[in-house]
């Protein structure tokens, strides 16, 4: 009996490590988008006001050296996941590369499994269809904007900050409000639900404020302007202090519904500043590998556990968040996991310290289309080392010279070889996961109709030179439909496929238009008519062909598709001057039925005018 008493107490110290009195420890993540390091008062910034997040760094542990990634996808990823991004199949924010591998355990899962209600509000941007949607990847409750951003390409057409469009599990929904206030007073109610019932919860609350368009809410901006900040700096400033007011009343809730002393409170950036207005002297913005490209705040606060008022100076990375929250919180991490982040817990409890020879990797990605990532080994990275930062065959100490002005690689040549050779072996390891593409899934019972956009194109296997690229946001998608509307001689060929992956195999009905379904109709028939010509559909070894009658704003194409990995890309000629094709911004795809001819090895078929 005693023997069987010591076997049951070792398993449920491994489940629990530290064996907290009481429930379990909530956890809320809070994510800005494109707030760096220097853009909060605490800092040092002379022009901003954020007391509620000075407080809440001051009641915490602040990670004075942050390391982020150069760009948000990549940071979420790295963050859900405790793998560097290349990993994760993320290399860029959209062209096809912003799409979560479905193998790689992530946090909601690895907490829901153990218990947790997991909910995500705001911003996903690691996929918009099957296999990567938020719901997939283990959020219970979703409540969130499309792409990367408000009035981005994959977003609800036309959506804005104000009165935005959210998506649910159960579609899209309308709200009232500035979309920060939305965001937080979901978060607020869904936060007072776990309190009545009593379970452990997980929250990912990730504004889409303060990136681009810099809209901020009627009248906050004016204060900056009139003590001389211009715009757009103004507007993203008042954006976030608007963000600082609204963690205030959420640390005021948790108070209020007794929660706030167990409950693990997390707030960072998720790159440097877009807009690097003040960086505290750091060299380089938002989408650089440079210091002040990557650093960004993170602060944790669990009062009573988390003394209050510490600094660590030693970098840190998302990575580490991932593993760091499952020890806390004594929760299992996934049989055989081995991530690239470090467990902070014991630094966190006052019990252990950041080591200082850890090597972090930063690499921008965002090359074009199907380039062969080994090209770009040698371009647009860094690696951290304590005070050390070497990009390419610049070396910096940062402890002396944190604006990366003196280049000292050739007065320590011992240190930039370890740094470069440590690279190069990284890059070796994460090249075989970064050449392959992760695929939207069609067919499957879970997501009958999927919409594809050029969000997400891979360059145009139909012809060459056609911008492929660009097309992340739909005022790019205006400006071009504006300009064919307008008779424009001048609108270039723009093609592009999707890499996508048929879950059954069967008979597909494939929509084609240059707006989506949602687009208002007066819209589609300003901007979203087509001319008479031909529209294509290749996937695959088939190509389906039908006659365009002039006026129409979508065309529907009947193809079959066997189970399996396949590219697919739709376009329309007689569009542009001469032979120019125009792709077709936007797809549904749906399985209507039974495959209706054998497979074969290749066909050109012509169907019914449309």
């Amino acid at each position: 009996m005693l023997f069987t008493l010591r076997i049951l107490a070792t398993a449920i110290l491994a489940l629990s490590p530290y064996a907290f009195a009481g429930d379990r420890p909530n956890v809320i993540v809070v994510m800005t988008d494109d707030q760096g390091w220097g853009d909060l008062s605490a800092s040092g910034n002379p022009h901003l006001k954020t007391p509620h997040l000075d407080r809440l760094r001051a009641e915490g542990m602040d990670f004075e050296n942050f390391i982020a990634s150069p760009t948000c996808s990549p940071t979420r990823a790295a963050l859900l996941s405790g793998l560097h991004e290349f990993r994760c199949g993320i290399s860029h924010t959209n062209v096809g590369r912003s799409w979560i591998r479905p193998d790689v355990p992530l946090m909601p899962e690895i907490l829901g499994k153990a218990g947790y209600q997991t909910a995500i509000i705001g911003k996903w941007h690691l996929g918009e269809s099957l296999p990567c949607r938020p719901e997939d990847r283990g959020f219970q409750s979703v409540f969130i904007h499309g792409g990367g951003g408000i009035g981005q390409t994959p977003d609800r057409w036309g959506n804005d900050y104000v009165d935005p469009w959210v998506r649910t599990r159960e579609g899209w929904r309308a709200t009232k409000g500035y979309c920060t206030h939305v965001f937080f007073e979901e978060a607020g109610r869904w936060i007072k639900e776990r309190a009545e019932d009593k379970k452990p919860f997980y929250l990912h609350l990730a504004t889409n404020a303060p990136h681009d368009p810099y809209i901020a809410p009627a009248g906050t901006a004016r204060r900056f302007i009139e003590a001389g900040v211009s715009e757009p700096v103004a507007s993203f400033y008042a954006m976030i202090e608007d963000i600082d007011a609204a963690v205030g009343r959420l640390l005021d809730q948790l108070d209020t519904l007794g929660l706030a002393e167990n409950t693990i409170v997390i707030f960072l950036g998720d790159n440097g500043s877009s807009l690097a207005h003040w960086t505290g002297g750091m060299k380089g913005r938002k989408c650089t590998t440079h210091e002040g490209g990557v650093r960004a705040p993170c602060f944790i606060r669990w009062p009573g556990k988390i003394a209050a008022g510490r600094v660590t100076k030693e970098p840190v990375t998302p990575l580490d968040l991932l593993p760091t929250i499952a020890k806390l919180t004594g929760t299992p991490m996934p049989d055989g996991w081995k991530g690239d982040g470090l467990d902070l817990s014991a630094v966190l409890l006052g019990e252990g310290v950041v080591p200082s020879d850890r090597m972090i990797f930063s690499h921008v990605g965002r090359w074009r289309g199907d380039e062969m990532p080994e090209r770009h080994r040698s371009n647009n990275f860094s690696v951290r080392e304590g005070r050390w930062l070497l990009q390419g065959l610049e070396l910096f100490d940062l402890e002396t010279d944190p604006g990366q002005k003196t280049n000292v690689f050739e007065k320590f040549p011992d240190d930039a070889s370890r740094l470069l050779t440590g690279y190069g072996q990284w890059w070796d390891s994460v090249l075989p996961m970064v050449r392959e593409p992760v695929r939207p899934w069609v067919g499957d019972a879970r997501q009958p109709v999927v919409l594809l956009s050029a969000h997400d194109w891979w360059p145009s296997r139909e012809t060459d030179g056609a911008i492929s690229d660009g097309l992340a946001h739909q005022r790019s998608i205006l400006n071009r439909l504006n300009a064919l509307s307008a008779g424009k001689p001048a609108v270039a060929q723009t093609s592009g496929h999707w890499k996508l992956h048929a879950a059954r195999e069967g008979n597909y009905r494939v929509t084609l238009s240059m707006l989506p379904p949602e687009a208002p109709a007066a819209q589609r028939d300003k901007l979203g008519q087509l001319k008479a010509g031909t529209v294509h559909l290749r996937a695959g070894r088939r190509e389906v062909q039908t006659s365009l009658l002039k006026t129409a704003t979508s065309v529907s194409l009947h193809l079959d598709l066997n189970e399996g990995d396949f590219e697919m890309e739709g376009w329309f000629t007689g569009q542009l001057p001469g032979q120019g094709i125009l792709g077709a911004f936007y797809a549904t795809v749906e399985r209507v039925g039974e495959r209706r001819v054998p497979d074969i090895e290749f066909e050109i078929q012509r169907q019914p005018k449309k």
